[in-house]
């Protein structure tokens, strides 16, 4: 993501995929708007949310709250030997467009990095937009497994290990079907 400010927001995109840089606003917009927060805990709060399947740089990480904060989503507070980091109230806007960011392959391990993330700070926007954003995942999930499914179940490509590899990932992609599915019910019924 490039430098943002207030007034270019509404000239992003919202319906390209999540990215990388995406999922550090995300993850550091999520972890200010519960608490003033400092750099390292915002890289730790990502390696515990994507269960260590992605973690990056932590200069790509410095990189991002400095946008942030240039662009008024973050507030920093200079303290030894790091600054503590506070959302704004556009960075309470902006979290709620990252969590309206659609995800790409939501199977492949980035996309399971972007899942949870948004799982993780679903909480912090109203109902409404709670079960918008859950819907919103329910089909991207729904489309990955339609797409799977069309391919070729039986490749000779895959081998025989290859095959249950792939039966495997489709019972993990099923099983986390079923989990939004449940989350939205709760939603439904007020809980």
């Amino acid at each position: 993501m490039s430098h943002l400010d207030r007034t270019s927001l509404a000239s992003i995109p919202w319906t390209r995929p999540m990215g990388a840089g995406d999922f550090i606003w995300l993850a550091a917009l999520g972890c200010a708007a519960r608490r003033a927060i400092d750099t390292e805990t915002i890289c730790q709060a990502i390696d515990t949310i994507s269960a260590g399947q992605w973690s990056p740089s932590g200069q790509l990480v410095c990189d991002c709250l400095d946008e942030m904060v240039r662009g008024g989503h973050l507030s920093a507070e200079p303290t030894r030997p790091d600054p503590v980091f506070a959302i704004t109230a556009a960075g309470r806007e902006t979290l709620s467009l990252m969590l309206s960011l659609p995800l790409d392959r939501p199977g492949a391990a980035l996309g399971q990095t972007g899942l949870r993330l948004k799982l993780a700070f679903l909480d912090l926007v109203d109902v409404a937009e709670r079960r918008r954003h859950l819907e919103t995942m329910i089909s991207t999930l729904e489309a990955e497994l339609k797409g799977r499914d069309q391919a070729c179940g039986d490749c000779q490509a895959l081998g025989c290990f290859g095959r249950m590899w792939r039966n495997h990932d489709l019972e993990h992609l099923h099983r986390d079907l079923a989990m939004l599915r449940k989350l939205a019910g709760f939603i439904a019924d007020g809980t």
